[in-house]
């Protein structure tokens, strides 16, 4: 009996593994995330020993990132992939859930405390478990070592009709809601396995699930978010040009460049002198597999420059830019040098090319949030021997961090953000753009590395997230897809295909008023992650 009830045990920690791993796009079983934290957090609280909860809660997460992002190792099959990412993949899948230990052992530790004090209350000690994990979950957006991919949050990125509360909120409000339901549906179930029926408690449970499930939707309805779903343009309209031009990542970087370049030159003139004709136009991350901006590449500079002086339509343009130091104060701990002495450091950027730009004058962007890894090693300046530890054949490693951000101006009066790719994950840092000023946003983006596999869906998938929680019309622009529109209340528009060329003109609006989320930042993730840090304190 032991044996077969065991069995079950370690079969119901598996589903709800793969229940949480579900819920997050493209399978977008949303609904399967809450019985998949109520397993959990029941595991957790039951456990008798720390080894119990490590290896419960080890099993639960390493089978909801099985399905969740297994794009990272199997990116490593594609053609012309570098197999590191096999290796890179697997090893972040294995380990990657020790590291919610963190909030895991932290809530076994203050749940017995707890319990010391109050041995007949499950409730209070199991209220603890959202704040202790969204704590950890904000902390995980602020470190060198941060990969936020899987915030709770964001797996409800479908689901627009319910999350309209997030421009109060952000994400951390989306994670709190769900795991508050998860909790509540632990309880029930403890409840019912002492008392089964229609008592009092059980009641009590199931109707609060109930009002937390369906209060988002007050909140959608009370200010009248789903009548606003489309063309809320609310000032003039901005037609962007967008540009996907469904290159190979690992075969452009020292192929045949030229090619490269008279193809980009043709479909930006076709893009240009379109009707209507577009205001701006943008094209991915690193279009450019050169520094686009170094004098040796001048010719190439001066053929852009030329299209965009007839054209009169600014581009922005994703490209590494190679800055070599002049002032010996500009140069970092960990920048690199050359043969002759001099040192330098290269950046992934995003530049503004409009008319009459000069390389001196040109508006610029350096990514800030860098990949783990394929861009740059975690902590590098401080630990000198990992800098060279990974070394790519596409011009993508050991990029330098940015200083600030940016916000492009246009000649015409256009104010926007130019955020690269893994950027866009994080919500503070994105909602800091707008407070600087953008009326609307772009995010460049490669994404050919993971093909159709889940991670480029997931990273389409976000933008709608942060559409909504800053009130803004975001223009996306991706590699090889997908590229697209989201208005400010998480709508789609011009969705492409993965793996396809595309050359298309999308309208987006301009807005200027600031959301409460905006304005506070990430407020929730502070204030649980001082709720968690206090109970380990006291």
């Amino acid at each position: 009996m032991t044996t077969r009830k065991s069995k079950f045990n370690i079969f119901l920690i598996i589903i709800s593994g793969l229940f949480i791993g579900l819920a997050f796009p493209p399978f977008d079983l949303f609904f399967l995330i809450f019985p998949g934290f109520a397993v959990l957090i029941y595991n957790i609280f039951h456990a008798e020993k720390l080894a119990e909860v490590f290896i419960r809660t080890y099993i639960i997460l390493l089978s909801a990132m099985l399905i969740s992002i297994s794009w990272l190792p199997l990116s490593g099959l594609r053609e012309n992939a570098d197999k590191f990412l096999i290796v890179g993949g697997l090893l972040t899948i294995i380990l990657y859930p020790v590291t919610y230990m963190i909030p895991v052992f932290s809530f076994y530790f203050i749940k017995n405390q707890i319990r010391k004090l109050f041995p007949e209350n499950i409730i209070i000690p199991l209220l603890i478990f959202p704040p202790v994990w969204i704590g950890f979950e904000y902390l995980m957006t602020l470190t060198e070592v941060s990969f936020p991919w899987l915030t709770v949050g964001n797996a409800f990125t479908t689901q627009i009709d319910k999350i309209q509360f997030i421009d109060i909120t952000g994400v951390f409000g989306i994670s709190a809601w769900c795991l508050y339901i998860s909790v509540f549906l632990c309880l029930l179930y403890i409840s019912a396995k002492k008392q089964s029926g229609f008592n009092f408690r059980n009641i009590v449970f199931a109707l609060i699930i109930i009002l937390l499930y369906i209060s988002p939707d007050f909140y959608t309805t009370l200010t009248g978010s789903k009548s606003k779903y489309s063309a809320d343009y609310n000032k003039d309209t901005v037609k962007i040009g967008i540009l996907q031009p469904n290159i190979n990542p690992w075969k452009k970087w020292g192929g045949k460049q030229g090619d490269l370049v008279k193809d980009y030159l043709n479909s930006l003139n076709e893009l240009s002198f379109r009707n209507p004709k577009p205001d701006l136009i943008i094209m991915p991350e690193t279009a450019m597999p050169f520094y686009f901006l170094h004098p040796s590449y001048d010719d190439r500079f001066q053929l852009f420059k030329k299209l965009v002086d007839s054209s009169g339509v600014p581009v922005l343009i994703g490209t590494p830019d190679l800055e070599t130091y002049t002032n010996p104060e500009d140069v970092r701990i960990d920048s690199k040098e050359f043969s002759d002495g001099k040192k330098y450091d290269v950046f992934n950027s995003s530049i503004l090319l409009q008319k009459n730009s000069t390389r001196e004058n040109i508006q610029k962007y350096d990514k800030i949030k860098l990949v783990i890894g394929s861009e740059r090693m975690p902590y590098q300046e401080k630990l000198n021997f990992l800098q060279n530890l990974i070394k790519w054949s596409v011009g993508i490693s050991s990029y330098q961090t940015g200083n600030d951000t940016v916000i492009f101006k246009t000649e015409s009066g256009l104010n926007f953000n130019g955020v690269i790719c893994y950027e866009s994950i994080y919500p503070e840092f994105f909602a800091n753009f707008i407070k600087k000023g953008a009326e609307f946003c772009v995010v460049i983006t490669n994404d050919g590395w993971w093909g159709k596999l889940q991670g480029t869906y997931q990273h389409n998938q976000f933008a709608v997230l942060r559409a909504i929680e800053n009130r803004r019309w975001i223009a996306r622009c991706a590699n090889t897809g997908i590229s697209g529109v989201f208005d400010p209340y998480g709508n789609k528009y011009d969705q492409t295909e993965i793996n396809e060329k595309a050359l298309f003109v999308s309208k987006v609006g301009q807005r200027n008023e600031l959301t409460y989320y905006t304005l506070h930042g990430d407020y929730i993730g502070k204030i649980t992650m001082g709720i968690w840090l206090g109970f380990l304190i006291s």
